[in-house]
């Protein structure tokens, strides 16, 4: 009698990775409102119960999506995000060092949005997120964790940057500022691609060098050499507004971080 051997994921896990893998695709194209479910299990070669019987409805689905983008960032950005989060840990780092964690968050954020073959269509899902949608979309919230502590870094880094000078309110707007032209580019890849600029491995090195210098042009503007305190560290979901992309603003103020007195 043969053995019969395990290889790779069970076949219901398969099943399920390729329903959000195809959601995320139709979603990110078409948006919460300009897809049905029928058209994602088509699109994913499941018959529609299949959708029902992992997900309930299109709004579980839904979120499923926003917590396996959620999940897929914490393992592409964390190292980075954690070696600047270290960094404000120490009493007095100087500024040049956090213009240079910015950007290495910033680069992690780009490689995780645009580096990869789905990270189009990822992208334009993280975008539309924001946006008002009739079916109640951009109500929908998942685990908002990576999201947080992504908006909370870039936040005390550029109080940091400012010599303290900014308050926290100030701040994430000034980052807010700096990261948006990020998403002309997640939006805008197919205009790109009808120019013949595809993304390729060495335009996005290119891409990554030219946003990186104007990054540091703006923040060095705002730099003072010396801090009078360190920013004080704060909880993920105490210090961001839950949204998937950190270069979305406007933030509610009740989700600031706050500066230690």
């Amino acid at each position: 009698m043969r053995r019969k051997v395990k290889v790779g994921y069970p076949r219901g896990e398969q099943t399920k990775q390729r329903i959000l893998n195809t959601a995320v695709s139709l979603f990110g194209t078409k948006g919460f409102d300009g897809v049905s479910t029928r058209e994602i299990a088509a699109a994913a070669s499941v018959p529609p119960p299949s959708l029902r019987y992992y997900f309930r409805d299109k709004q579980g689905l839904y979120v499923a999506c926003l917590n396996h983008i959620q999940a897929t960032s914490l393992q592409e950005i964390e190292p980075t995000l954690k070696e600047a989060e270290l960094l404000l840990e120490e009493e007095q780092p100087d500024a040049d060092r956090l213009i240079d964690a910015f950007c290495n968050v910033q680069e992690a954020h780009i490689d995780f949005m645009i580096g990869g073959p789905d990270a189009g269509t990822r992208a334009l899902f993280v975008v539309r997120h924001d946006l008002p949608s009739k079916g109640g979309a951009d109500q929908l919230k998942g685990d908002g964790t990576v999201a947080y502590r992504m908006i909370a870094c870039f936040t005390r880094l550029m109080i940091g940057i400012s010599g303290n000078t900014l308050d926290a309110q100030t701040a994430l707007l000034v980052a807010g500022l700096v990261n948006g032209p990020l998403t002309i580019v997640y939006v805008r890849r197919t205009r790109l691609a009808e120019i013949g600029w595809n993304i390729t491995p060495e335009r996005l090195r290119w891409l990554k060098r030219t946003i990186r210098k104007h990054t540091t042009a703006v923040l060095r503007a705002h730099r003072v050499k010396h801090r009078t305190t360190v920013p004080a560290k704060t909880s993920a979901r105490d210090s961001a507004a839950p949204v998937t992309s950190p270069a979305m603003l406007p933030v509610p103020h009740r989700a600031l971080p706050r500066r230690r007195r």
